[in-house]
């Protein structure tokens, strides 16, 4: 699976690959195979509500003076994001998604996340500024607002997702709806993704993600990887990044990619667009078939959270000579 790491990329190989590829190394790679696809002429058009760049801090200025807002930033035929702010004491009672994952990182304060874990049992979790928490789908999880000040966190789902609450919420559904009593039947998904073998992680900070890569300037750690859902954390510092004259990046041919930056600032390139600074906590859109190029940007480390649909997504990329 590719993994794109400003301009470059690695490979996330299990055992047998790895040694495979280091023998690869020690002979010439064959060149990749070149291929012709149809682009529009013109860059594919951003479709409210998205925009190229959607920055927290105006998000703030907006909502100044209320602790309870909700901004929809991201909705297309693959993602459904917000940037949600609540009051400390908000929560939203434990419920689950049958085919959807959920994922958030939190932009401001702190928010106390209950995750079921693969054996059923609800893992705690209390994540601050910059943290990354997730929730698989047919998992039960809920969140509360903890601390003296209202939480800022970005919420990614898919764009047609129902809350099945464990327990009848006290308050009132959307207007001509109402709650019924179920039981819950589920089979395997056809397009489940398999383990790693890996253990399941469902909570990730910037810091010990960091003592997992000792001494390395640029790492990158995939974070999400389900059905119609996948995301990499990627790091690096702007102060190595060496551009290459014409490098466009890559594009999706069938989807968009969006981010959010965790940590420091990113700069981006996007098709059509004029390159742009990103700063924590500001998302960033780019539509499908559109060039876009993610870079490390200012002083010390930065991060960002690129985010698409599909596990093993297509990379579109220039030809090499």
């Amino acid at each position: 699976m590719m993994i794109p790491l400003y301009g470059k990329h690695c490979l996330r190989l299990g055992a047998a690959a790895v040694f495979a590829t280091s023998l690869a190394a020690q002979t010439e790679r064959p060149p990749a195979k070149v291929f012709y696809v149809a682009k529009p002429i013109e860059p594919a058009p951003y479709d409210a509500p998205m925009k190229p760049l959607v920055r927290l801090a105006d998000l703030a200025a907006k909502h100044k003076g209320h602790a309870n807002w909700t901004e929809l930033v991201v909705l297309d035929k693959n993602n459904r994001a917000e940037v949600i702010s609540a009051a400390p004491g908000s929560k939203i009672p434990r419920h689950l998604h049958s085919d959807a994952p959920e994922y958030w990182m939190v932009q401001e304060g702190r928010i106390r996340f209950e995750i079921e874990d693969a054996s059923g049992k609800l893992q705690t979790f209390e994540a601050a500024k910059g943290d990354l928490v997730l929730a698989p789908e047919r998992r039960l999880h809920s969140l509360e607002v903890i601390g003296t000040v209202p939480a800022i966190r970005f919420q990614a789902t898919l764009p047609e997702t129902t809350n099945i609450y464990e327990a009848k919420p006290d308050q009132q559904p959307d207007k001509g709806m109402f709650y019924t009593a179920v039981t819950l039947s589920t089979g395997n998904n056809p397009d489940e993704v398999q383990s790693d073998g890996k253990p399941e992680r469902l909570f990730f900070t910037l810091d010990a993600l960091q003592k997992d890569h000792p001494g390395r300037r640029a790492w990158s750690d995939l974070a999400v990887r389900k059905n119609r859902a996948h995301a990499n954390i990627i790091c690096g510092e702007g102060a190595d990044v060496k551009r290459t004259p014409g490098d466009l990046g890559h594009y999706h041919n069938d989807f968009a990619e969006m981010w959010v930056i965790m940590r420091g600032q990113q700069r981006f390139t996007i098709e059509g667009l004029a390159p742009f600074m990103a700063a924590e906590g500001d998302v960033v859109y780019a539509p499908a078939k559109r060039w876009h190029l993610p870079e490390p940007a200012g002083d010390g480390m930065s991060c960002r959270l690129a985010m698409t649909p599909y596990p093993a997504g297509n990379h579109l990329y220039q030809p090499r000579n």
